[in-house]
């Protein structure tokens, strides 16, 4: 049997549990979770957007009954546009629109790209076209055929709020460790309890006769990792049910992101929490490796834990264009955490985040093989605590 069979077989032996009966009915549990946590969130907790209106045309008038029939917002009709600028700047109201023209309706909309109401927009323009068809047909005594050739369109001026590199650097700061702690956090303590309790079993040392600790680790972690994409598929394919079925409008959040973010960081972010996932998860498995119980464990994965936590704090706390940043791009530890947002402000160049990656990869595929020559050589270690002396044995075997 080759190392590929091997890997495959060890892979489904610890995967089985993900596609059996159980591993279904939690998938399911997953999803039904997730679309109902967003029903409860719509149905119970949906907020109002405080949208601010400025008539400001005698021409083109909406009622402001017809403008309120607009579900879950709270409209505020203002007499002048320096009022609604005022409300917009102090934050008061998400979105301004501006009603004016006298010959043919005009729309201004200041708004946030975040909270931009496109619905409330798309509403108003129709309405004004109306009247402006309308109005062309009363004042010029033409046929509907004829005011449909002479009515132009409704001029529209957006304005939206400019949004600066601090914004962005906090989103990423943000959005990058949930991505990379989440799954680790789920998947990384569940690897390590495994590689444990393995320990104290012999079945194991009848296993890693036949297949490598190399082959038994990766595929372990990869079981995993297939466990936890399941994972977030039930939640993706619950929030895409949610979107379908109107509980949820994602529309102006990806468009925002889409505004902000361009396609080849988001790629670059996928890359980067994917490789980190390793980086972390193999760790992990180490830590699991040099633990003689489940106690014991406990102490190493407490301090093992702090570590993405600097990770975190670190963009927080340090210029991104620093010398110290500077050097910790090059750290694998570190690097997940900021490569993206240097690579955004062109602190770092393609090279370097190659040279990054690179970096986590070798770093990851290094703990990979200490962690399975530990888990091999330890099978038969019980001490009840490891020292530093027990583990360089190891790592010597």
């Amino acid at each position: 049997m080759n190392k590929f069979d091997k890997f495959k077989h060890t892979f489904w032996f610890y995967a089985q549990d993900s596609f059996s009966k159980t591993g279904q009915i939690v998938l399911g549990l997953v999803f039904v979770a997730t679309f109902g946590l967003l029903f409860a969130i719509d149905f119970f907790g949906g907020s109002y957007t405080e949208i601010a209106i400025v008539q400001d045309s005698s021409v083109f008038v909406v009622p402001n009954e017809m403008i309120e029939s607009l579900p879950e917002r709270n409209f505020h009709f203002v007499s002048s546009e320096d009022e609604a600028r005022r409300m917009f700047d102090a934050g008061e109201v998400s979105d301004v629109f501006i009603i004016h023209g006298e010959v043919r309706p005009e729309l201004t909309a200041i708004a946030s790209d975040i909270m931009a109401d496109n619905e409330v927009q798309m509403f108003l323009l129709h309405i004004l076209t109306e009247f402006h068809l309308e109005h062309t047909i009363a004042s010029h005594d033409v046929p509907v055929e004829t005011a449909i050739e002479l009515t132009t369109p409704v001029a529209l001026h957006l304005e939206t709020a400019d949004l600066d590199d601090f914004l962005i650097a906090m989103l990423l700061n943000n959005i990058i460790p949930v991505l990379i702690m989440m799954p680790v956090m789920l998947m990384g303590s569940l690897v390590a309890n495994s590689v444990t309790s393995e320990k104290a079993s012999r079945v194991m040392e009848i296993m890693l006769g036949k297949v490598h600790p190399t082959i038994t680790m990766s595929a372990k972690v990869m079981a995993r990792f297939v466990s936890m994409l399941l994972f977030i598929l039930m939640i993706v394919l619950g929030v895409v049910v949610a979107e379908l079925t109107g509980i949820v409008n994602l529309s102006e959040m990806m468009a925002f992101l889409g505004d902000l973010i361009s396609m080849s960081v988001i790629i670059l972010a996928i890359i980067v929490v994917l490789v980190a996932f390793f980086v972390f998860i193999f760790l992990f498995a180490a830590a699991g490796a040099i633990a003689t119980s489940v106690e014991s464990l406990n102490k190493i994965l407490t301090p093992l834990t702090l570590v993405p936590v600097v990770g975190i704090l670190l963009p927080l706390l340090v210029e991104l264009d620093s010398l110290v940043m500077d050097i910790l791009v090059y750290v694998p530890l570190v690097s997940p955490f900021v490569i993206v947002q240097r690579f955004i402000f062109d602190y770092s160049g393609i090279v370097e985040v190659i040279i990054s990656i690179g970096l986590m990869i070798a770093f990851a595929l290094g703990t990979l093989i200490i962690s399975a020559r530990v888990y091999k050589n330890g099978i038969s270690h019980t001490a009840e605590k490891i020292t530093v002396k027990d583990l360089k044995m190891l790592l010597q075997k």
